[in-house]
C-alpha cells in the first residue's frame, strides 16, 4: 500500500521522484533500439499485404531535440512473430510540409520496417494553408487535419482495425496478442452495436476525487457517520459491558473526531490507491486521456473522419473532439488496464511551452510490467 500511495498521482502522499521513475519503459527502449539497429543493416522492405488486419498509422513531427519515432516503431514491432507482423500495415506519416526536415525521413531503417511512408499529397491551396498553420503554430487545427489524413489512408487499406499511435510512446511486449484478444471480447460484448475505440493508453492523474462527483462522496461520508453512530448507540443499549465505556462523550469523540479523521485519510490516500480500477478490459467513458494510442473498428472510421474534419477549425485536441462526439451519441469506449502503451515524450512536438504538460502525461502502473 505504501508503494501504491507514493506512485498514486491522486494521493497526498505521492512522491514524484519515485512515481515518474522509468523502469519497464527503459527495458523496452533498449529492446526497441536493438530492433532498429538491426533494421538499419537490412535492405529488405516488408512484404506487401493485400488484406491486412490492422492499419497501424503513426504521424510524426520533428522535435527540436530527441526524436522518439524510432523507439516507438521499434517497440511496436519488436517481438512480433512473422504471422503477427504480416497482419499489420505500418504507415509512417511525416506530418510536416517539408518532410526532409525530419531526421528520420532519410534513415535506412525506415524503408525496411514501414509498409508505407506518407507525406502530404494535397492540392497547392491546401499545402499553402498547412504552411500557414505551421508558421502560426496553430497546433490544434493542424493536428485535426493530420489525424483525418491518417484515418483516410488507413480506411483505404480496407483493414479490419485502424490503430492510430502517436510518435512518442513505448509499447509493452506482447501488446499485439492482448489487443487482439480485447478486440474480440469487445465484439462479443457489443453484438453488432457500434462502439468507438479500444484505448491503449491513459493517465491515472485524471482518476482522482473529481469535483463532479462531490455529492456522491458527501453521501457516502454522511452514511458512514449515521451507521457508525447508530451502531454504537444500539450496541451500548444491548450490552452492559459497553455501557461502561460508550458514554455520550466517547461516542461523540468517535463520531465527530475519529471518524472524520479516518474519512480524511481515506481521501488523502488517493482514489487510485483506495479504489483501483479492475485489471483487464474495462469501459472507460470518463477521464480517459489522451490520444497516444487508439484502435477503431473499421465500421466507425468514416464517421470519425467526418467528426474530426468538422472540428478542424475549432480549438480542440483530437481526443477532446472524439470524446464530445462519443458522449453525444453514447458510444462505448474501452481500455485495457494496465495499458499497453507508455508516453515517454518529454519534449512536446508543439514546442517548449508544452513540455511541462508532456512530462506529466504518464501511466504509473505501466512501469510495473516485468
Amino acid at each position: 500500500m505504501q508503494w501504491r500511495r507514493s506512485h498514486d498521482p491522486t494521493s497526498f502522499f505521492f512522491d514524484s521522484s519515485k512515481g515518474y521513475q522509468r523502469l519497464y519503459s527503459l527495458k523496452r527502449e533498449r529492446q526497441a533500439d536493438a530492433f532498429i539497429n538491426a533494421a538499419n543493416q537490412s535492405t529488405t522492405p516488408p512484404s506487401p499485404q493485400p488484406s491486412p488486419s490492422i492499419c497501424l498509422g503513426i504521424a510524426t513531427i520533428a522535435r527540436t531535440e530527441e526524436q522518439y519515432i524510432p523507439r516507438t516503431i521499434g517497440s511496436l514491432l519488436e517481438g512480433l512473430t512473422n504471422d503477427q507482423r504480416s497482419t499489420i500495415n505500418l504507415a509512417v506519416f511525416f506530418a510536416q510540409t517539408d518532410p526532409s526536415q525530419h531526421p528520420a525521413y532519410s534513415q535506412p531503417w525506415l524503408k525496411s520496417v514501414a509498409n508505407k511512408i506518407l507525406q502530404y499529397d494535397v492540392s497547392d491551396d491546401t499545402m499553402k494553408r498547412l504552411q500557414v498553420l505551421e508558421e502560426n503554430r496553430q497546433f490544434w487545427n493542424k493536428s485535426m487535419f493530420d489525424y483525418e489524413y491518417l484515418l483516410k489512408h488507413c480506411l483505404d487499406t480496407r483493414s479490419d482495425w485502424v490503430m492510430i499511435v502517436e510518435d512518442d510512446v513505448i509499447a509493452k511486449e506482447g501488446w499485439y496478442t492482448q489487443a487482439m484478444d480485447a478486440l474480440g471480447e469487445i465484439q462479443m460484448r457489443m453484438k453488432g452495436r457500434e462502439w468507438l475505440y479500444l484505448r491503449l493508453f491513459y493517465t491515472e492523474k485524471l482518476f482522482g476525487w473529481n469535483s463532479e462527483e462531490w455529492p456522491q462522496y458527501l453521501g457516502w461520508s454522511v452514511l458512514a457517520f449515521v451507521l457508525t453512530t447508530t451502531t454504537l448507540i444500539i450496541s451500548r443499549s444491548y450490552s452492559r459491558r459497553l455501557r461502561k465505556h460508550l458514554s455520550n462523550l466517547a461516542i461523540g469523540i468517535a463520531c465527530c473526531c475519529c471518524l472524520p479523521s479516518t474519512i480524511l485519510l481515506y481521501f488523502m490516500a488517493g482514489r487510485v490507491s483506495m479504489q483501483p480500477p479492475p485489471s483487464g478490459l474495462q469501459r472507460m467513458e470518463k477521464f480517459g486521456c489522451c490520444s497516444q494510442g487508439l484502435i477503431f473498428p473499421r465500421q466507425i472510421v468514416p464517421r470519425a473522419i467526418d467528426t474530426v474534419k468538422h472540428a478542424t477549425n475549432q480549438r480542440y485536441y483530437v481526443d477532446m473532439t472524439l470524446e464530445r462526439w462519443a458522449n453525444s451519441e453514447e458510444l462505448h469506449r474501452y481500455a485495457l488496464v494496465p495499458p499497453l502503451l507508455q508516453h515517454v515524450g518529454s519534449k512536446s512536438s508543439k514546442g517548449s511551452t508544452f513540455d511541462e504538460g508532456a512530462n506529466s502525461i504518464w501511466n504509473f502502473e505501466f512501469e510495473n510490467y516485468s
